[in-house]
């Protein structure tokens, strides 16, 4: 399987290199290249592992049946569905200077990282 190569952004010397992973979620993109939602920030997506055919599929039916002519499935890795349960959470622990969300590895990584170097205040 071939990697893709990082894409740089901009000008900048920030390079976006996409995860490996086989899961995440499909988003349907509307044929302007926007992401397709009901316009308060849902987004028309599905759970998928990469290159499921017949989720792509059903995405492709939701969006015909909510009024989106043409457009594709994109697919995002390493992305999941988050309940608002848990987005309530998550915003509680950032205003409280936490780490949102304790699933998100490279955050821990960073602060297990910067109390090695910086210690505890």
């Amino acid at each position: 399987m071939n990697k893709p190569k990082p894409e740089k952004l901009g000008k900048s010397k920030l390079k976006v290199i996409e995860k490996g992973y086989d899961w995440g979620i499909y988003i349907w993109m509307k044929p302007n290249g926007k992401a397709f939602g009901d316009g308060h920030g849902n987004l028309l997506n599905i759970p998928s592992m990469r290159g499921d055919l017949q989720k792509m599929a059903e995405l492709r039916r939701s969006a015909e049946y909510y009024g989106c002519e043409g457009g594709h499935a994109a697919f995002h890795p390493g992305i999941k569905r988050v309940s608002e349960m848990e987005y309530t959470e998550q915003l509680s622990r950032m205003r409280e200077g936490l780490i949102p969300n304790m699933n998100d590895l490279g955050a821990v990584y960073d602060a297990q990282q910067t109390l090695k170097t910086h210690g505890e205040e």
